[in-house]
């Protein structure tokens, strides 16, 4: 069921319930998607209206089904900038944060890949005027 976009659709309908949703991984998202590039921000919107993004993984990738590569935000298909844009304009108020990185060559191939992650989604949020703390208070119903 959790494999396309419509069993993720299926999976949020089968309990009509503010607190059902996913945790929203718009890389695994996007690998389930033929254009990636262009399907997304639609994918985004139908949850986003429902109330059912209650976490985002923000990861880019190169390719869609069954053919990709993961990315850094701004290596991919996908327009992240745009993607942040439009969970702003859907009033999501929760986390945006990567789920894992490309690997980098050093030491440590893992924390400077996160580092450039969270400083870029961090930088692009700054840009467009968006607070990257998020909301002053807490959701409704769990004040």
């Amino acid at each position: 069921m959790l494999g396309t976009v419509d069993g993720l659709k299926r999976f949020v309908q089968t309990c009509e319930n503010p607190w059902h949703g996913l945790n929203f991984c718009q890389g695994t998202v996007a690998e389930m998607l033929d254009d990636p590039a262009t399907e997304i921000f639609d994918v985004i919107r139908w949850f986003g209206e429902r109330g059912k993004l209650f976490n985002v993984h923000f990861r880019n990738i190169r390719g869609g089904k069954l053919s990709f590569m993961e990315t850094f935000p701004d290596e991919g298909d996908m327009d992240m900038v745009a993607s942040l844009r439009l969970y702003h304009e859907l009033g999501y108020r929760y986390m945006i944060m990567p789920d894992h990185a490309p690997k980098v060559s050093g030491p440590d191939p893992d924390g400077p890949a996160f580092a450039f992650c969270y400083g870029w989604i961090i930088g692009a949020m700054q840009a467009m005027g968006m607070d990257p703390t998020g909301p002053e208070t807490a959701p409704a119903g769990l004040s």
